[in-house]
């Protein structure tokens, strides 16, 4: 695991700390009762493909499994376009593409994006792709405050039109907010 930014929260981060292995060997001592209650945060998945685990949020992270199309997985939490799911059966827990596993019945998608077209503003310096994920190229960077015109929204990024006539674009949706959360 990198010790990169990650956007996942806390708790799942800790999850990851205390299983796969800190950045630093400094030993982590937490009492129990501030520990988050996984089940609370699990949500219902089924893979439509098969689909490979790995230690890491990428293709760059070792493989540690596989999963059978239509097998129901655990989501905790997730990592751009990547999911982290836990075992019930005591497997070490590890992250699948999102494409390949949607909600359950009764689940709504995992995504931190609002759902709702109109003007959003760059949070930070934002970089723009030709498709909703991080293997897609960067087409534009553009800096802070920029206002967008969101059309969509697609797996946790935002669809953009070009004032330009250009093709539309992908931001990654922690980047922006809407203009009227302002």
């Amino acid at each position: 695991m990198s010790c990169g930014k990650s956007f996942l929260s806390g708790a799942v981060l800790l999850l990851l700390s205390l299983t796969v292995g800190a950045c630093k060997s400094k030993e982590v001592k937490v009492a129990s009762d501030e520990l988050p209650d996984l089940n609370k945060q699990t949500r219902a998945y089924v893979t439509v493909e098969n689909t490979r685990v790995r230690t890491g949020p990428g293709e760059q992270f070792k493989a540690i499994g596989e999963i059978k199309r239509n097998a129901k997985v655990h989501v905790v939490g997730r990592d751009g376009d990547w999911l982290l799911i836990v075992s019930k059966k005591g497997n070490a827990p590890g992250f699948i593409e999102m494409a390949s596993a949607q909600p359950g019945e009764g689940e709504e998608p995992e995504s931190d994006a609002p759902k709702a077209e109109g003007r959003y503003e760059t949070l930070v310096e934002t970089q723009v792709r030709s498709g909703p994920g991080l293997h897609y190229p960067v087409v534009a960077k553009i800096p802070k405050g920029i206002k967008l015109n969101v059309v969509d929204e697609e797996a946790g990024w935002l669809k953009v039109e070009s004032k330009q006539g250009r093709k539309p674009g992908y931001v990654e949706a922690s980047l922006a907010r809407s203009a009227s959360e302002r």
